[in-house]
């Protein structure tokens, strides 16, 4: 053996080096592998609640316990908290933020002219009460779990969609999961292992739960699966692969799929951990025995029910086939007794020549039947049209009573939907540790487990894992690794989500890196901050409507977003803090693609709020335009439904909405881009979607404000702005309608039909303001 080979190999058995069986055996005490250094990173340690510091503010003391860790945050660098908001700021700032709709001018009116103490906190707690909190919510949980109403490839404006009944029912399960205040460790234990939680195969009916259940699994469904049109295995590893990085990303916020071919070279995390991990859901999507999407959603009744079901079909179809038949009846006889009548007008020599000629195919006929055929065959055919013509009314009674018994039994026929859910398809196949994560060159195996850096004695798989009838359990286990109290996951879990509730509710995360809260992430600007929130969400239950209270109560969160002036005794904050890190100011935040279009449809007073069921269709053009399938809508107001509910792709959306950012959806969305061009302008000036809300806005104020000018630039900007105009705005406003009023008279239309078309253009400036498009 060489001498570099010899010390390479010594080096190798000096550090620790064990076999294939030795790692297996020791892959349920990772803990004593894994170094002390590792474990003290903060994010990979059990919670620890911090004690609340003491902390001042020159306007009063700390509301919450928020406010004591980013005044103490603020003070070392010689900073204070900014004055609260004003109170029309507040509530729309308030109401976007939890329900992600402006606030109508009744409740904006209401909420001025509440004197009374606490009227703040009456306004956050009828916001959260309010059902638009889930569909607000849980648009931002289908980011992170990268939601699409398909399944299959998104590269074509035609799309090939696959098999995708019944997709948005795990849409409507994260909604009402929001809205019911789901605790989030039970709203991840569902969406891991619902199908494991109740005896579904079994059920002799499926109840609301199991339904519910069974649609959350649909978390695992979100990756793009091609296995439908194509069997090749690159499709299938592509989807696990896939799937294990949104759930990394998602869920623990770390990047697992460095790890997918070699050790991570930035997180403790190696490659054996990430298939160990896989390992936990190829029970599900097993490679040898893989189900496309079609073959994988089950009907939305249970087996028994759906027997049941398709009994009652049968003996309905049954009898509608035997009613048929009667209807048949009736016409081939009066078919066959106008023909013969008919025949009988033929000379009787040839009479019996042309009816075999008429039976004939063409192909069989003689010369002589072809020519018979020809000159008779018009004469001795009836079309359907020609039939009717000839019906007795005898004929006509029968066929009309068969055919209403058609129909009342055609009324009777039950169909069932579907749910694309995830469950084991067999039994756990072995799982191997691919090299260079390549599925051609597949080595070792590994046995089922979590990562290392994340698991302690009392998390280990084999304590977690119990086997259930025909299912793994596997992913039960998943579950309650994420979340066993006082665990490294848990902890990281917890530190993940309330991570993201700070980004949505501030514009930007503690750690503003919310999908690597890892060594490779962004280091957080308050760390005892984001501890103490994690364990605030732990110890009230996993209930994230109380924690986005506390935030919302805050003096923090009331902050205004500018300041008006500067006390000589402090230093100025931008100087000191130009990016706002410590929060020294509420930060200035765009509003994201759907809560623009929804909060034009709010104005216009066009806005749809029937929730859940099937997503509204949209087609579209070959350069990628979008718009509504007028031939699919469920009805004439279906267009105006919240956003939300618009037919998702990964790649095509509505134009607003793209050009508003919209993400492209790969995997994963945890933190939207904001940007500002100049599409967006001309977008908000020309686009069909703004011009026609803007039509309806000024009908609205038409109607609302009378014909008075300066009523109508009042109400429109309580209306878009939730506030008065300024008596410069208002002057200017005035101005505006006057100048279109009398350009549209001098181009020949009435005084009164000028007017109302002036009205509109002041719709189109206040839509295409900053101010409408951001929350300050």
């Amino acid at each position: 053996m060489p001498r570099l080979m010899r010390l390479t190999v010594v080096a190798f058995v000096l550090a620790g080096a064990v076999s294939p069986a030795q790692a297996a055996s020791q892959a349920d005490r990772p803990n004593d592998q894994t170094p002390t250094v590792e474990r003290t990173f903060p994010a990979f340690k059990p919670l620890s609640r911090p004690t609340v510091p003491m902390a001042t503010s020159v306007h009063g003391p700390p509301r919450t316990p928020i406010d004591a860790f980013v005044l103490r945050a603020l003070s070392r660098k010689g900073l204070d908290l900014s004055p609260q908001a004003q109170r029309a700021q507040l509530i729309r700032r308030a109401s976007f933020d939890v329900v992600g709709l402006p606030p109508s001018p009744t409740e904006t009116a209401a909420f001025l002219g509440d004197i009374r103490p606490g009227a703040y906190v009456r306004l956050v707690d009828r916001l959260l009460a309010s059902p638009h909190f889930g569909e607000r919510w849980g648009r931002h949980w289908l980011d992170v779990v990268g939601y699409t109403d398909l399944v299959s490839y998104d590269g074509d404006t035609t799309g090939i969609f696959g098999f995708i009944k019944g997709r948005w029912r795990y849409r409507d399960y994260v909604i009402d999961a929001f809205n019911d205040d789901r605790p989030y460790d039970s709203f991840l234990t569902e969406q891991m292992a619902g199908d494991e939680l109740v005896d579904w195969r079994n059920a002799r009916r499926f109840t609301p739960r199991t339904v519910q259940l069974l649609a959350a699994t649909g978390f695992w469904r979100n990756a793009e699966d091609r296995s439908e049109s194509a069997k090749e295995l690159e499709y299938k590893w592509s989807f696990l692969h896939n799937t294990m990085q949104t759930f990394g990303t998602g869920v623990l916020g770390l990047t697992l799929r460095c790890a997918r071919c070699h050790d991570h070279r930035h997180e403790p995390i190696p490659q054996r951990d990430y298939y160990r991990l896989l390992a936990l859901i190829t029970p599900a999507f097993n490679i040898d025995t893989w189900k496309n999407p079609k073959e994988r959603a089950i009907p939305s009744i249970s087996a028994a029910e759906k027997t049941q079901l398709d009994a009652e079909n049968a003996a309905i179809n049954k009898k509608i086939a035997s009613l048929e038949a009667s209807i048949a009846t009736v016409k081939s006889q009066r078919r066959a007794s106008v023909i013969e009548a008919r025949l009988a007008e033929i000379p009787e020599p040839i009479r019996a020549d042309t009816r075999v000629a008429m039976a004939l195919a063409t192909d069989k006929r003689s010369p002589v039947q072809q020519y018979l055929f020809s000159k008779f065959g018009a004469h001795l055919t009836l079309t359907d049209k020609q039939l009717q013509g000839v019906l007795t009314p005898g004929d006509r009674t029968a066929i009309e009573g068969h055919s209403t018994e058609i129909a009342t039994l055609n009324s009777q026929l039950r169909t069932h939907g579907w749910i694309q859910a995830v469950y084991d398809v067999g039994a756990p196949p072995k799982t191997r540790l691919l090299d260079r994560g390549d599925f051609k060159t597949p080595g070792e195996e590994v046995e089922p487990g979590f990562l290392s850096i994340l698991t302690g004695n009392s998390t280990r798989f084999r304590d977690l894992v119990r086997r259930l009838p025909h299912s793994s359990g596997r992913r039960t286990a998943l579950a309650r690794w994420l979340t066993q109290s006082n665990s490294p996951a848990s902890g990281l879990v917890a530190r993940v989500v309330v991570n993201r509730i700070w980004q949505h509710l501030t514009g930007m995360g503690i750690v503003a890196t919310s999908e690597n809260l890892g060594h490779s992430g962004a280091p957080p600007t308050h760390p005892d901050l984001l501890e103490w929130l994690a364990s605030e969400l732990v110890e009230n239950g996993w209930r994230i409507k109380p924690l986005i209270r506390t935030i919302l109560l805050s003096s923090t969160y009331r902050q205004a977003s500018r300041r008006t002036g500067q006390t000589t005794r402090l230093p100025h904050p931008e100087t000191v803090d130009p990016d706002n890190r410590l929060l020294w100011k509420a930060r200035l935040r765009r509003l994201e693609s759907e809560i623009i279009r929804d909060a034009m449809l709010s104005a216009s007073n066009r806005f749809n709020t029937t929730m859940r069921g099937t997503p509204v269709p949209l087609t579209y053009r070959r350069d990628g335009v979008a718009s509504f399938d007028t031939k699919k809508l469920a009805s004439p107001a279906a267009p105006w439904r919240r956003s939300i509910y618009l037919f998702q792709r990964r790649v095509y959306h509505l134009t607003m909405q793209g050009v508003f950012d919209q993400p492209t959806v790969a995997g994963s969305v945890c933190h939207r881009s904001s940007s500002a061009v100049v599409l967006q302008s001309l977008s908000m000036f020309n686009d069909a979607l703004a011009l026609e809300q803007a039509e309806a806005f000024s009908e609205r104020l038409w109607s609302e404000a009378g014909q008075s000018q300066r009523l109508q630039v009042v109400h429109a900007f309580r209306i878009a702005l939730s506030r008065e105009p300024s008596q410069s705005e208002l002057k200017l406003c005035v101005d505006l309608l006057s100048r279109h009023t009398r350009r549209y008279e001098r181009g020949g239309s009435s005084r009164p039909a000028a007017a109302r078309q002036a009205v509109v253009h002041l719709c189109r400036v206040l839509f295409n303001s900053s101010e409408f498009l951001y929350v300050e």
